[in-house]
């Protein structure tokens, strides 16, 4: 994978999360790291990930929420499960712009057999920076299928 420009300046200790398919080589790259036993996953905010204004446009935020969630809940099912979304609620609350470094640091609630029910924050600029987004989900957990 190609890492744009905008993304030579990543925060330590955060490093590359592969891409899970052609649709996160496209909007990424995303960058991961555990913040007191948290997925946390972060991104460069580039030009390619903005409206027709200078704000990230909202489809983004909803991807960094879904994929952070999603890699939140693959840590926490069984291995021959696969953890698939089924609600998302989310509120923009603040808005980034290209150059800005953000973060997704997800909050597993609680774990059950079935499914998986997590809280997310994306914040500018770290954990003490100011909150842009907040969301929770719902995943269930689903037996992956022989292929």
């Amino acid at each position: 994978m190609t890492v744009s420009p905008a993304s030579t300046d990543i925060p330590a200790p955060f490093t590359l999360l592969e891409p899970y398919g052609p649709f996160h080589e496209l909007v990424g790259p995303l960058y991961e790291t555990r913040r007191n036993g948290r997925i946390v996953i972060g991104m460069r905010v580039a030009t390619k990930h903005r409206n027709k204004g200078p704000g990230m446009h909202g489809g983004m935020y909803f991807m960094l929420f879904d994929t952070a969630m999603t890699h939140a809940s693959a840590q926490v099912r069984p291995e021959n499960a696969i953890a698939v979304t089924s609600s998302f609620s989310s509120e923009l609350i603040g808005a980034a712009a290209s150059g800005d470094w953000i973060e997704a640091e997800v909050e597993v609630l609680r774990t059950g057999k079935r499914v998986v029910f997590l809280n997310t924050v994306i914040r500018r600029d770290g954990p003490d920076g100011p909150a842009l987004a907040r969301g929770s989900a719902t995943f269930q957990i689903v037996e992956r299928r022989a292929a």
